[in-house]
């Protein structure tokens, strides 16, 4: 672009040239024919030569510019028309090509929106399939889920009914040989003042524990009969056992769960523990009763029943106690 306005430039200059040497004759031309008359045909204003030839020279520089603006302008039009035809040739080839491209594009896009609107109603057809299978697993999944809970329940409940001849025994030092069933015979009769023999088909202590134990591991014991392990848990229940001068406790051998579930309720047994006119226990698995003023009422959730006790019970009975 550069050199195309230099070439401008020269050429512009070297017509404007041109003309000014072609005015400059035509000027000089004039000025030899009008010297050449003859003095009888000089009029008065010929009289004075230098005031015609500056007015005539006047109106030859105003008409030499004249020319020359209109030739300047002229040749600046074409040069310039000429330089940037190369140009804007190039872009109308661009934005031809561009519109072919671009209405290439769009044929071929037209040509995809059939395909693309049968796959839209192939996916619309898949997801409300899809929709009824997952309706059918949602079902599918409640109903296992419930089973799970019944087979869930049912195996608790057989866990339990075999380790119903089963009973723990806290608080009894620890030695070798101290958990065999012939010492859990002895630790149950001396305990519980037993005036006949029980049959204890096996026994061992808790599996020992990664954490330093600062007493001594429960013991498990295995009675032959049921009744047996109902008597000496009533007896347990009756009087506190003991054993070598020292306090044992006897209690049922609870499955995980239940023994989770019932420990529990240990807050609500210690508010209760040791007020006058209140009665309560806990019900197997996990039912905790409270009897308080011939109203009886059974609590699954331990919030609650704490909730009760604090509402109903407590005020009360600290109540009678100032009075």
């Amino acid at each position: 672009m550069e050199r195309k306005l230099l070439f401008i430039d020269h050429s512009v200059a070297s017509q404007i040239n041109t003309r000014y040497k072609l005015c400059k004759i035509k000027y000089d031309g004039n000025t030899l024919a009008a010297n050449t008359r003859s003095t009888r045909q000089r009029t008065p204003e010929d009289k004075d030569p230098q005031r015609k030839s500056s007015g005539m020279s006047e109106e030859v520089k105003a008409e030499i510019l004249a020319s020359i603006r209109g030739d300047i302008s002229k040749i600046i039009r074409e040069e310039i028309r000429g330089a940037l035809s190369e140009d804007l040739d190039a872009l109308k080839a661009d934005i031809k090509a561009a519109r072919a491209e671009i209405a290439s594009n769009a044929t071929t896009t037209r040509a995809e929106i059939p395909s693309m609107k049968t796959d839209t109603e192939d996916v619309k057809s898949g997801l409300s399939t899809w929709s009824d299978e997952v309706s059918t697993l949602q079902t599918t999944v409640t109903e296992l889920q419930s089973e799970l809970a019944k087979l869930r329940d049912k195996c608790e409940d057989m866990e339990e009914r075999m380790g119903r001849r089963n009973i723990r025994i806290a608080g009894t030092d620890e030695w070798p040989n101290s958990a065999s069933p012939n010492e859990v015979f002895k630790i149950i009769k001396e305990g519980l003042k037993m005036d006949r023999d029980v049959k204890v088909d096996r026994s061992h202590r808790t599996p020992t524990s990664k954490k330093p134990r600062d007493s001594p591991r429960v013991i498990i014991a295995k009675l032959h009969n049921d009744r047996d392990a109902a008597d000496i848990l009533r007896r347990a229940r009756d009087h506190a056992p003991l054993y070598n001068g020292k306090r044992i406790a006897i209690f049922p051998d609870y499955t995980a769960s239940v023994a989770k579930a019932r420990a529990a309720f240990t807050d609500a047994q210690k508010a209760l523990r040791g007020r006058g006119g209140v009665l309560f226990g806990l019900l197997y698995p996990a039912r905790f009763k409270i009897t308080y003023k011939e109203d009886s009422k059974e609590f699954r959730d331990p919030i609650k029943a704490m909730d009760y006790i604090k509402e109903t019970i407590l005020p009360t009975t600290d109540t009678e106690t100032e009075i």
